[in-house]
């Protein structure tokens, strides 16, 4: 009679404290959003907009990276969401292409959350940091980018 009260006691023990152990792993910790901020003295290339959309999408939740790059009328923007976020995401997408579209009227926002988007936005940020880019190669790229978009949509 003891020993079944003990082992019961030690049972309730065991299960207790095993919970609790692992209660942070569920805790979502701030991680800084990837940006790259662009910085382009040719003329034309101008990618102030692009700061400013990576600057406002850094500061929303469950968003891990933004890519930008902005003609003088177009903006592209891909961003990367959490795995376990992927399964809202043509929700996520269509909010925050709205938002997108609000914020930035006075440009065509096209907004992605394709890998394949991220990574050619990634190439096309690392030509203008180098600053070989011409502001007509940048506006045929950032067409082609746009309708590579819309066919995998």
């Amino acid at each position: 009679m003891l020993n079944k009260k003990i082992l019961i006691l030690t049972m309730s023990c065991f299960i207790l404290f095993g919970c609790g152990a692992n209660s942070n792993l569920g805790t979502n910790e701030e991680k800084p959003v990837e940006i790259t901020k662009i910085s382009s003295t040719k003329k034309g290339t101008n990618q102030d907009l692009a700061n400013q959309a990576k600057d406002y999408l850094s500061n929303k939740q469950n968003i891990t990276s933004v890519n930008a790059v902005n003609t003088s009328k177009k903006l592209v923007i891909a961003v990367e969401v959490p795995h376990h976020e992927r399964f809202q995401l043509a929700k996520t997408r269509k909010d925050l292409q709205d938002e997108l579209k609000k914020k930035f009227s006075k440009v065509e926002v096209e907004l992605s959350t394709d890998q394949k988007i991220v990574l050619e936005l990634k190439k096309l940020e690392e030509k203008l940091q180098k600053g070989s880019m011409k502001k007509k190669d940048l506006e045929k790229e950032v067409d082609d980018i746009i309708s590579l978009s819309k066919e995998q949509t």
